[in-house]
């Protein structure tokens, strides 16, 4: 089939580039061309990188993480290859997705949920919308591996007998705080009878308990907040499903018990549950920090569908040793979330089934010295004023910088004021160092004025490179686009995507080897390739024959 044969002859692309990097020899231009291919065939595609902070090297081969699509729109979607959404899979931490145009002919925003979920990792989800204008969407989420946790977070398990399905005396299980500083207990109480979630009860002689805490001002803990902290959708304490609300933590905890293969969701007793707070967390609602007669609210978190649910209202104490806690029971089990709830301003609302665009607030650099052709990437992200809480999961980025460029928020948080922070690393998995903090300012409204030069010194000395190329196969022009990775560090980061045969490479050395790689249907294609200049362009390529045979 010719489209099958268009979508394999993309795959060729490290082939074509290398060749074209390497080769010697000049190259004849062909006079005309039947076709011209390029491999752009969804308007709207999405990449997502799973994270694990302790090892990335633990999420290579396909049947470390699964995924699950949901949400209203989940019927849109199609795999990277254009096949059914159910053969979607996460290889290497990637996963990569379309928007079936058939599916949206009118263009709306697209919303949707990736639930993540594997063996050894604590399951997450990643609410994801697109609008019109987002052409190559890229997300990004950590995964807790249970067994080695980054800092920030602690992970307990424990077992107890059971007599007559049942405990005979009382059970706690307690987190270390040796990573989160600050930790969380759980406490079942003796007769305590335990159901599953349509509240039937659970049989069996032991009860298997896995408790992980984490702390509210760590990077990789606030990082692996499932869903972010400007979810999708929740449900009020009125009852209400709100979808314009964000969330800023005092401390979230992750509690899962089952009896064999079951898992358990009710309990015949309450349970309580104390967790630990910060001394130094700053009440968002007072602006001074937390302390023992403060309210907070509890939310709780199914990791089943992404849903947040209002518990109540906690009230901070103290806890007799010069520490705060906050102490609550419930009787169903879920995680757990000690947050202050806020309002958002989005760049996108839907009254009555129609889509309207409000401008938030622009960021506007000054970077004297830096201009757009020697421009630099440095991964950047927005947090609430004073704290290091992230706005959001997507609201870290590496973004390209020089002066006069300028940066458009979306889902902003209304009535608190952010900063931006900006790290010598290029991507989420190696940050580096803070180089500069910005200004407090309001993220709804308005220029944001940045000045950056006085960091500019401090900046490496690297180019960039761009590529151009467009191979011929038997009189037809191929002008593939493909997602690029490169290896860095020892690990795999997404760079870009290379769009009908042009991309730039951005901060990298002349004269060094580099290992690429891009990612179609489940399985990588590899590179190495090392630049001696940073412009390499031909439209012209004449690809070898035994290539065009492969793949034609």
């Amino acid at each position: 089939m010719k489209t099958n044969k268009i979508i394999k002859l993309s795959l060729a692309v490290f082939a074509f580039t290398a060749i074209i990097i390497t080769s010697c020899k000049s190259f004849d231009k062909l006079d005309d061309f039947q076709l011209e291919i390029n491999t752009d065939i969804f308007a709207q595609q999405v990449l997502v990188e799973i994270f694990d902070p302790s090892d990335q090297n633990n999420l290579q081969g396909e049947n470390v993480l699964k995924v699950e699509v949901m949400g209203a729109d989940a019927n849109k979607l199609v795999t990277d290859a254009g096949e059914d959404i159910s053969n979607l899979k996460v290889v290497d931490g990637a996963i990569a997705l379309a928007v079936n145009p058939n599916k949206n002919t009118s263009k709306d925003p697209v919303q949707f949920m990736l639930k993540i979920s594997g063996d050894n990792y604590l399951t997450t989800t990643i609410p994801v919308i697109l609008t019109e204008s987002d052409s190559i969407a890229t997300f990004s989420a950590n995964v807790v591996n249970k067994f080695s946790t980054p800092k920030g977070i602690d992970y307990t398990s424990s077992s107890k007998n059971l007599s007559n399905n049942m405990l005979d005396s009382d059970f706690t299980i307690e987190t270390t705080a040796v990573k989160a500083k600050t930790k969380s207990v759980v406490k079942v109480d003796s007769g305590t009878m335990f159901m599953d979630e349509n509240g039937n009860n659970i049989s069996g002689s032991k009860i298997e308990s896995e408790v992980v805490h984490f702390s509210n001002t760590d990077d990789e803990a606030l990082s692996s907040f499932p869903g972010g902290f400007t979810p999708e959708a929740i449900t009020d304490e009125n009852g209400n499903v709100d979808t314009e609300a964000y969330f800023q933590t005092a401390g979230f905890v992750s509690i899962d018990m089952k009896i064999g293969n079951k898992e358990v969701k009710q309990f015949s007793k309450p349970i309580t549950i104390t967790m630990k707070v910060a001394p130094d967390f700053v009440n968002p609602d007072t602006g001074a920090p937390v302390k023992a007669g403060d309210e907070v609210p509890i939310w709780s978190y199914s990791k089943d569908d992404g849903k947040w649910d209002y518990h109540f209202k906690g009230k901070v104490s103290d806890d007799g040793n010069g520490g705060l806690e906050v102490k609550y029971t419930t009787t169903h089990l879920s995680w757990y979330n000690l947050d202050f709830k806020g309002r958002r301003c989005r760049s996108w609302t839907r009254t009555n089934g129609r889509w309207t665009r409000t401008p938030l607030a622009k960021i506007s650099l000054t970077m004297n010295g830096v201009s757009r052709s020697n421009s630099k990437r440095l991964f950047t992200d927005f947090v609430f004023a004073g704290t290091n809480q992230s706005v959001s999961n997507f609201s870290g980025k590496t973004k390209t910088f020089y002066d006069g460029q300028t940066f458009d928020l979306r889902n902003a948080p209304s009535g608190r004021q952010l900063q931006m922070v900006v790290y010598s690393g290029r991507s989420r998995y190696r940050k580096g160092s803070v180089l500069f903090k910005s200004q407090a300012f309001d993220g709804c409204s308005g220029t944001v004025n940045v000045n950056m030069s006085p960091i500019v010194s401090q900046l490496p000395n690297l180019v960039n490179v761009t590529v151009s190329y467009k191979g011929v196969c038997n009189g037809t022009l191929i002008a593939p686009t493909i997602p690029l990775y490169m290896k860095t560090n020892g690990y795999w980061r997404y760079i870009g995507y290379v769009y009908r045969g042009r991309v730039t490479i951005r901060q990298i050395e002349l004269n060094k080897p580099y290992e690429f790689r891009t990612y179609y249907r489940g399985k990588y294609y590899t590179q190495t390739m090392t630049f001696d200049k940073t412009e390499y362009i031909n439209h012209n390529y004449q690809v070898p024959q035994s290539l065009c045979d492969k793949f034609f």
